[in-house]
């Protein structure tokens, strides 16, 4: 027919189009990792301080960092998702992107010996929070703040994403302005220390919950001491 479009002609056309958007589309940048330097130096800031927020941030933060957790992870946490023990937590994930058919995982998040130790400040979060710890009610939860008075909202509702992102990187940003930061700063900042420091791969991949090596080596952004091995074993 007469002015009809050849089916050909039109697959290609489609075909060019597409092809037009993958090479206009923007290139992905990732975001920088945070260091254990950067958050001793964060909680060296605050540093006895009682107020509520910043004991809260801090504890989003550090759980983050040493338990490798995605946002959608943190966010999901019961109190009855953490176990404290003697000298370490439990961690227990019982919803993330990887576990395929719900069966849960748990983590374990060893007491460290700085300032900047998660088991310290999320203990110290429970207490100025007033939680309890066997409850079904979300660990991290929006505050409300009235005159000299702060605490957590009673509607068992979890914190959102955009008041995590601001108050997480607002607090980042005090050591780290120069770094392009984003939630997944901790998660990839924790597996990057964690790969540095020859920790068994193994026990490293279970512990950040990836499903492939591919997936696990782009969170991890080797260091200069690391890439040196290779060339200094060849021994030349």
């Amino acid at each position: 027919m007469a002015g009809q479009l050849d089916p050909t002609e039109n697959s290609f056309v489609k075909n060019i189009v597409e092809s037009a958007k993958r090479t206009a589309k923007a290139p992905v940048v990732k975001k920088d990792p945070v260091s254990n330097d950067n958050l001793i130096s964060l909680c060296s800031m605050f540093q006895g301080s009682n107020d509520l927020t910043v004991v809260r941030d801090l504890a989003m933060i550090l759980l983050s960092y040493s338990a490798f957790l995605r946002f959608s992870e943190l966010s999901n946490l019961k109190c009855n998702d953490i176990i404290f023990k003697d000298s370490y937590l439990v961690v227990k994930i019982k919803k993330s992107k990887t576990d395929q058919y719900r069966a849960g995982d748990e983590v374990l998040v060893s007491k460290g010996q700085s300032m900047a130790c998660p088991f310290d400040m999320l203990l110290k979060y429970v207490g100025l929070a007033h939680l309890d710890i066997f409850s079904d009610k979300y660990l991290f939860r929006p505050l409300y703040k009235s005159k000299n008075k702060s605490g957590l909202i009673q509607v068992n509702k979890p914190i959102s994403y955009s008041t995590a992102r601001e108050c997480i990187l607002k607090r980042l940003k005090l050591v780290a302005p120069e770094l392009n930061l984003g939630l997944h700063s901790l998660r990839s900042g924790g597996a990057t220390a964690a790969a540095n420091s020859d920790v068994n791969e193994r026990c490293w991949k279970r512990h950040g919950r990836w499903k492939s090596d591919s997936s696990k080596d782009g969170y991890v952004a080797d260091s200069i001491e690391n890439r040196l091995k290779v060339s200094k074993k060849l021994g030349l």
